[in-house]
């Protein structure tokens, strides 16, 4: 026999095939942590939104002298002790919204579900009236990845002025 130099068409396809199993499973996994790694990156900046915004509606709601309207479970309108005008949060559109006067500025968007809740009055400082606000509950929705899997987010305000001081 003589001596046969180079690969053969055999040997030639099975390095293909070799090197496509290797690929593919390559790209699986670059797929899987770039995948990984947005949806990571998505829930985290979620998150911190929906903490800056619990935050600034502490901030509203701490400091409330006066309920200028009924509330309803996306609204509540207020006069604050130490901010200016009348202000309103307000759920609608899935965006929460604070309204001082009559400008909105934009809280959160993309806020699937929404809720505001005011226990009804009680007479916490013992005057005979039924007319303090023992606190206030807001709880929201964050829709955090692309398949609608959220992350729910609920505060419970205590107002400073909602209390006559005797």
């Amino acid at each position: 026999m003589k001596n046969q130099q180079g690969f053969a068409l055999i040997e030639l396809i099975a390095v293909i095939v070799l090197v496509g199993i290797i690929a593919s499973f390559s790209t699986f996994f670059l797929y899987t942590g770039f995948s990984g790694y947005l949806n990571t990156k998505n829930a985290t900046e979620g998150a911190l939104n929906a903490q800056m915004a619990l935050d600034r509606i502490s901030l509203e709601l701490r400091n409330i002298s006066e309920l200028t309207s009924t509330p309803s479970s996306t609204s509540l309108s207020y006069k604050s002790e130490e901010l200016t005008g009348i202000r309103t949060l307000k759920y609608e559109n899935q965006t929460v919204f604070i309204r001082v006067n009559t400008t909105d500025y934009t809280l959160l968007e993309s806020i699937p579900s929404f809720s505001i809740y005011k226990p009804p009055p009680q007479d916490l400082d013992s005057d005979g009236s039924e007319d303090d606000v023992p606190y206030i509950e807001v709880e929201f929705k964050v829709r955090v990845i692309e398949n609608g899997i959220g992350r729910s987010f609920r505060t419970r305000i205590l107002p400073r002025h909602m209390v006559e001081d005797k």
